[in-house]
C-alpha cells in the first residue's frame, strides 16, 4: 500500500511529489506557518473554510500524485511530500479530500500490466474513491516495449477488472514515445510501431465482448491520437510542444516490431 501510506500516516514510503519547478516545491514545514505562537495572534485556521479551501486547491493543482517506478529503475531518492500533510492533524483532514479530487494523478504502465493500478485502486477507503471519482486529473501513461500475448492478457484482465469493478475512476490514457527532437527517421520508426500497437489492439477488439470494448476503445483512442500528433508534426502543422504531453516521460515505444 506504498501509494497511500505517506498520506494517511506520514509513512515513509510516500509517493507525493511536487511536480520539477514548483513554486511550491521545498515548502517549509514547520507547523508555525499555520498557527501562530502566540495564541492571542489569529492563526490559518481563524481564516473562513472557503479561504482554506482556496490556499488548499491552489497548492493541490501544483502538486502530482504518481505511483513509484517498479523494478531496478525505481528511484533511491525519499519522495517529497507536502508540507500541509505534515503541518497538522487539523490542516491534513481539511486538505486532503480536496487532494484527491484536485491533484493530478499520473501512473505509468508498461505492456499493458496494469496489476499495480489495481492494487492500489483496491486498497483505497471508500471516502478516497468518492473523492478521486471527482478527480478530472486521473492519468495513466502508457509505454509500450513489446506486445505478447502476455502482454495482451494482461490487458483483458485490466478490461474485465474496469468492466466489473463498481470504482468507475475517470481514468485517462497518453501514450508516452521518445522525443525524436526532430530527427524523421525517428518519428518514421514511432509511426510504425504506433500503428503496429494499434492493429493489434484492434484484433483483440472484434474478439471481445461488448462489455469490454468501451475501456479498449479509450486505449486505442490514446494510440491514435498520438499518431495524429506525430503526423502534424511530420506534416509541418505541429510545433513539436504537444508531442508528449508530460515532458518527463521519456520511454521508447519500441521492440514491438518483430
Amino acid at each position: 500500500m506504498a501509494f497511500l501510506k505517506k498520506l494517511r500516516r506520514s509513512s515513509k514510503d510516500a509517493i507525493l511529489e511536487s511536480q520539477p519547478g514548483s513554486r511550491h516545491d521545498g515548502l517549509a514545514t514547520q507547523p508555525s506557518l499555520l498557527a501562530a505562537t502566540d495564541p492571542n495572534r489569529p492563526s490559518f485556521f481563524d481564516l473562513p473554510a472557503e479561504i482554506r479551501n482556496a490556499i488548499y486547491e491552489l497548492h493541490a493543482t501544483d502538486v502530482t500524485l504518481s505511483l513509484p517506478v517498479q523494478g531496478k529503475e525505481r528511484s533511491r531518492l525519499p519522495p517529497r511530500v507536502s508540507a500541509l500533510l505534515l503541518a497538522s492533524r487539523q490542516c491534513r483532514k481539511e486538505y486532503l479530500p480536496l487532494l484527491y479530487s484536485t491533484a493530478p494523478v499520473a501512473i505509468e504502465v508498461r505492456d499493458f500490466e496494469f496489476s499495480n493500478v489495481m492494487r492500489v485502486v483496491s486498497s483505497l477507503y471508500s471516502t478516497e474513491l468518492k473523492a478521486f471519482r471527482e478527480n478530472p486529473n486521473l492519468v495513466i501513461r502508457l509505454r509500450t516495449q513489446n506486445c505478447t500475448r502476455d502482454n495482451l492478457n494482461a490487458l483483458r484482465r485490466w478490461l474485465v477488472k474496469r468492466a466489473d469493478s463498481l470504482d468507475r475512476l475517470p481514468w485517462r490514457y497518453e501514450v508516452a514515445v521518445a522525443d525524436p527532437n526532430g530527427v524523421v527517421a525517428r518519428f518514421r520508426l514511432i509511426m510504425r510501431e504506433l500503428e503496429f500497437y494499434a492493429a493489434r489492439l484492434a484484433r483483440l477488439q472484434v474478439r471481445l465482448e461488448d462489455t469490454l470494448q468501451w475501456e479498449l476503445e479509450a486505449i486505442i483512442g490514446a494510440f491514435d491520437r498520438k499518431a495524429e500528433a506525430i503526423e502534424d508534426s511530420l506534416d509541418g502543422r505541429g510545433d513539436g510542444a504537444d508531442f508528449n504531453s508530460v515532458a518527463a516521460v521519456r520511454g521508447l515505444a519500441g521492440g514491438g516490431i518483430h
